[in-house]
Formats: structure tokens, C-alpha cells, sequence
């Protein structure tokens, strides 16, 4: 979880008299950190998402070394520190005004609104490394509370033995009702695996772009996926998220999945296991998947074991293998259509473009192939199982 500018701004404005001058539509960036500049030039060491503060003493010395008491340098200083700490993905700046700076400039108003840059000002009484303290010891405090509960959430996944309820204590998890579970798949080799600057980024670039409070939801980094655990349902989220990745320059081909809703932190494992099956739908094609739409193949996701789908898929249907790989597929298709229309030959001609004696051909050779009765129900409410079988896990094959 990071704290964005708007919360910072709220727990800090009476204590330190701030005052939001322009950029307000940028109040929901977060901020990872708060620097000290005078100098633009020193602004590129930043890592990005910072929230930086000046005096403006860089005014001061211009004024020294030129004689020039004009206002016009404010702007230039201004928008140059402002531009570059934009470019630097900044998250804001705090000008200490009353002795360098008076007043901010209308045209930096202007440039900061059209930015969405938030700028405030602080009176040139109150001590800028008192700010600095108070503000950095708050995301320091955060970022341990968002550690011990992503610690938590883990080892309910995968130590649930070690899982403590105890963790979720004093959050927006400790009396949720509602519990869901997004894994986003990201690319390989992004930051060339360094997984601190994966962290940075998806704190302080792409989670803001989605919008919900840093209280909404929890995230942690497992194999290359972003687990998010939500104590809402994540459907709508789910859906913005991919829209954002599709247009994101690092999680462009991101394969996104998202968990039915569950009612209690106890079934957050297999809501996990849940999203991370529908995963498996995903391809180059379809980037989200909704665990909630997967009908039949949601009872296969509650076998655990793969090969016991596979024994009952070659059990009903393996003898088929036998035939060439073109005509057993010409043969499943046709199967599929003949079981999913009810075993009426007519409507399976018209639905596979084929003369009805080529479909009564086929689906006699089937019968005699697997040595079963296709007017017999049971055996073909088992051939559709097959059936549901191997289409998922040929879609499962080809989405790995």
C-alpha cells in the first residue's frame, strides 16, 4: 500500500499550514518519499514519486550574482524545477514561501493545473526538515503495516498453518465481509527481473491508474504475478485494470484473472487457486479472464490433480487417438455438435456443413471406433464430460 498526495495533504495541513495553490487532479498520486531540491539540475537522481519541497534559495542566489530583483527568475526557477520534476514522475512540490518566494506566480498556477502537478505552500515559519520528518516517518510507519499484511495475506495462500488472524487487525480487512482475488501475469524480463524496481513501479505508477484507495486492497509479487487481495468483488476492478495494462508500456500483453467473491480470510487460498485456474484461459487473445464465467469448468478447477482429467478424457474418448491427428479432430468436432444438438443427425449436417449420410458415416465409425452406444444418455452426458475435458485443458495447454 503507498499513501497518495491527497491523504499526506489532509494528515499534514493543519499541523504544518499547507495550502493546495493548483493541481488538484493530481492529488491521487502516491508518494513513495519527500526530497529536498534548490537546484533543477539535481532533481534526476530522484526514483520517481517523490514529493519534493524548495525554498526557492536558488532565487536568492540568482539575485546575489546578477542584481536582478524582478520576478521574473521565480518563473523561470519555478517552471524549470516543476518540468523536470514532471519528467522525473514526481508526485508533487511544497514551496516554503515568505522569504525567497512571496507568492506564486499566476503562469505557474496555469502550468501546474495543466499538468495535474499538485503544488502547495508552506509559511516560511514552519521548518521544512520538520515536515520532511513528520511525512517520512508516516510512509515509513505505512510501508511496515503494508509489509506485515501482504506477510499475512501470503501465508494464508501458501503457509496457511502459519496464517495469524491477528495481522489484519486494525485494517479495512479486519471486519470484511467480502474477499476476492486478482493475479495479473506480467511479462518477463521486465527491469530485467530486479524486483525493487518492479515494486517501485507498480506501487507508484501503475496501481494509482486504477484507481481504488490504497485501503481497498493489498498486493504482493509471486512468480512473476501480482497477487491483489480486495475485501470487495474485483470485477469491475478487474476490468479497468486490463483496459490500463493493454495501454501500459511494461504490462502491454499482462494476462489478467480474477476470483469468484468469497465471505470469510479462511477461503482466500481457494480464491487464489480459483483466479490462478482461470488464468489459464488467458491467451494472446483473451488478457482477462473471469473465474465466474467458466460454468462447467469451474467443477473441473476443484480437481486438483491433472492426470485424473486426462485418465477420464482417455477412458471415454482415447481410442480415437488412434486415427490421424486431422481426422480425430474432424471426428471430436463433429461429436461435439451431434452431442451438444441432442443426437440429431439433420441439425448436426446443417451445423457442420455436411451432407447428412457423411454425418451418419461419421458418427457410426465413432460408435464403432470407442465400441459405445451414442443413443444410450449416460454414455453421452460422459462423452460431453470428455468433451468439456479436453477443451479445457487444450485452452489451459495453449495459453502456457
Amino acid at each position: 500500500m503507498a499513501l497518495s498526495v491527497q491523504y499526506l495533504y489532509n494528515y499534514t495541513i493543519n499541523l504544518f499550514r499547507l495550502k493546495l495553490v493548483a493541481g488538484k487532479d493530481g492529488l491521487n498520486k502516491y508518494v513513495s518519499w519527500m526530497c529536498y531540491t534548490e537546484d533543477p539540475e539535481t532533481i534526476e537522481f530522484i526514483r520517481g514519486s517523490e514529493l519534493a519541497i524548495t525554498t526557492g534559495l536558488n532565487v536568492f542566489r540568482h539575485s546575489q550574482n546578477t542584481d536582478d530583483k524582478s520576478t521574473e527568475y521565480i518563473v523561470e526557477f519555478l517552471s524549470e524545477t516543476i518540468t523536470e520534476l514532471v519528467n522525473r514522475n514526481a508526485s508533487g512540490l511544497i514551496v516554503n514561501t515568505g522569504k525567497y518566494i512571496n507568492t506564486i506566480p499566476a503562469s505557474i498556477i496555469a502550468l501546474c493545473d495543466r499538468l495535474q502537478f499538485p503544488l502547495f505552500t508552506m509559511p516560511w515559519e514552519i521548518h521544512t526538515i520538520d515536515l520532511m520528518q513528520e511525512v517520512c516517518n508516516k510512509i515509513l510507519l505505512d510501508n511496515q503495516k503494508q509489509k506485515t499484511l501482504e506477510q499475512c495475506f501470503y501465508e494464508s495462500i501458501f503457509q496457511p498453518k502459519s496464517f495469524d488472524a491477528s495481522c489484519l487487525t486494525n485494517t479495512t480487512f479486519a471486519n470484511a465481509t467480502d474477499f476476492s482475488v486478482i493475479i495479473m501475469k506480467i511479462p518477463e524480463n521486465i527491469f530485467d527481473n530486479n524486483i525493487d524496481q518492479q515494486e517501485h513501479y507498480i506501487d507508484y505508477s501503475f496501481n494509482p491508474k486504477i484507481g481504488l484507495s490504497p485501503l481497498d486492497f493489498c498486493w504482493f509479487l509471486n512468480d512473476r504475478k501480482i497477487v491483489y487481495i480486495l475485501h470487495t468483488d474485483g470485477r469491475d476492478t478487474a476490468i479497468l485494470m486490463n483496459k490500463i495494462a493493454k495501454k501500459d508500456r511494461h504490462f502491454a500483453t499482462s494476462k489478467i484473472a480474477v476470483s469468484s467473491v468469497c465471505h470469510s480470510y479462511k477461503e482466500i487460498k481457494s480464491e487464489f487457486e480459483h483466479a490462478e485456474f482461470a488464468l489459464g484461459f488467458c491467451n494472446s487473445e483473451k488478457t482477462l479472464c473471469d473465474y465466474n464465467t467458466l460454468g462447467v469448468y469451474k467443477i473441473f478447477a476443484e480437481v486438483k490433480n491433472r492426470a485424473i482429467l486426462e485418465n477420464f478424457y482417455q477412458e471415454i474418448l482415447g481410442k480415437l487417438d488412434s486415427l490421424g491427428k486431422a481426422k480425430r479432430d474432424d471426428y471430436l468436432a463433429t461429436l461435439k455438435i451431434y452431442a451438444d444438438f441432442g443426437g440429431r443427425i439433420q441439425k448436426t449436417a446443417e451445423e457442420n456443413a455436411a451432407h447428412r449420410n457423411t454425418i451418419n458415416y461419421r458418427i457410426h465409425r465413432i460408435s464403432e471406433i470407442l465400441g459405445i452406444d451414442l443413443q444410450d444418455s449416460e454414455t453421452m452426458y460422459k462423452i460431453q464430460t470428455a468433451l468439456h475435458i479436453k477443451s479445457m485443458l487444450d485452452e489451459i495447454d495453449s495459453a502456457e
